[in-house]
C-alpha cells in the first residue's frame, strides 16, 4: 500500500487554477469572489515535499497578492491521502461554539478538483470555495471541468454502478477495501451543484453539541470527472459519531454498468 507520502507525491508538479467562493441563498448559490493561483508541489532531498501557493487577481496583474509555501514532514491528525491522489482533511470534532471546516478533493490525471466547507457555530453552511486545477498548462473551465445542473445529477445517477470503496479510520492510516455495486445511489442533495460538475450532501445545519445529543452526521462531495455523461463517479465520504468525533472518511471509485 501506498504511503501518505506516496499518495500526495502523485500531486507533484504546476497547477493553474481558479478559487471560486460562493454563500448558499435561498435562490441557490452567490459568487463571492475569485482568484487565480499557481501552486507547485515540489520534491526535496530528504524526502520532504514543498508546497507553494501564490494567489493573483482574476484580471490584470501577473504580480500575486500573496504567497505563502510550507514543507510536508508529518500530516495532521484529521487528513488522509488515498492511493489515487483524492484526499480528505478536516476538523476532528464538532465543537460547541465553534466554527467548522472540511477540505475535500479529486484527482483525475492533470486534473484536480477540490472543494472547502465552512459552517458557522450555529451548524449554518456559510460558504465553500470550489477549486479547480490543471497541471502543467492554463486552466480550461469549459473542456476540463463540464458544468452539472441538479436535473442532470439526478439523470446521471440513474442506473447501476460497481467500483471498491476505501475507508481510513480516525485512528490510524490503515486503509480497508470493499467492493460496491448500487442500483441508483441516492446522492442528490438538498443545494443545487456546484461549478467544476461537484456536489455537495450532508445535513443542514450540522447537529451541533448545545442543541444535539446524538451528533452523527456524514459530509460528502461528488464528482463526475467526465462530466455528467461520463462513465465513471468519483464520492468521498466523511462520517462523524454520534459524540461528533470524526470515525472515518471513504472514498468510493465507481464505473457505469453499461447494461
Amino acid at each position: 500500500m501506498k504511503t501518505q507520502r506516496q499518495c500526495l507525491a502523485l500531486h507533484l508538479g504546476t497547477w493553474q487554477g481558479l478559487f471560486s467562493n460562493y454563500r448558499p441563498t435561498a435562490h441557490g448559490w452567490e459568487l463571492a469572489g475569485q482568484k487565480r493561483s499557481l501552486i507547485t508541489f515540489e520534491a526535496l532531498d530528504l524526502g520532504g515535499i514543498r508546497q507553494t501557493n501564490a494567489y493573483y487577481p482574476l484580471e490584470g496583474s501577473p504580480t500575486p497578492e500573496s504567497h505563502q509555501s510550507w514543507v510536508y514532514q508529518d500530516f495532521s491528525p484529521g487528513l488522509r491521502f488515498f492511493p489515487d491522489g483524492s484526499f480528505s482533511n478536516g476538523r476532528l470534532q464538532l465543537a460547541p461554539f465553534g466554527d467548522f471546516a472540511v477540505e475535500q478533493g479529486f484527482l483525475w490525471g492533470d486534473r484536480k478538483a477540490r472543494l472547502v466547507q465552512q459552517w458557522d457555530a450555529q451548524g449554518r453552511l456559510v460558504g465553500v470555495t470550489v477549486i479547480l486545477e490543471r497541471r502543467g498548462q492554463a486552466l480550461d473551465l469549459a473542456a476540463d471541468f463540464p458544468s452539472l445542473t441538479k436535473a442532470q445529477l439526478g439523470l446521471a445517477l440513474q442506473g447501476r454502478w460497481r467500483g471498491i470503496a476505501q475507508s481510513f479510520s480516525a485512528t490510524d492510516s490503515l486503509l480497508s477495501e470493499t467492493n460496491v455495486d448500487l442500483s441508483e445511489p441516492d446522492w442528490t442533495s438538498p443545494w443545487d451543484p456546484l461549478p467544476g460538475g461537484l456536489w455537495i450532501g450532508g445535513p443542514d445545519p450540522l447537529p451541533i453539541p448545545t442543541l444535539h445529543r446524538d451528533r452523527r452526521f456524514s459530509v460528502s462531495l461528488g464528482w463526475f470527472p467526465e462530466g455528467p455523461e461520463g462513465r465513471h463517479l468519483l464520492h468521498l465520504v466523511r462520517d462523524y459519531d454520534e459524540r461528533g468525533a470524526w470515525q472515518r472518511v471513504t472514498l468510493i471509485r465507481l464505473e457505469r454498468d453499461p447494461g
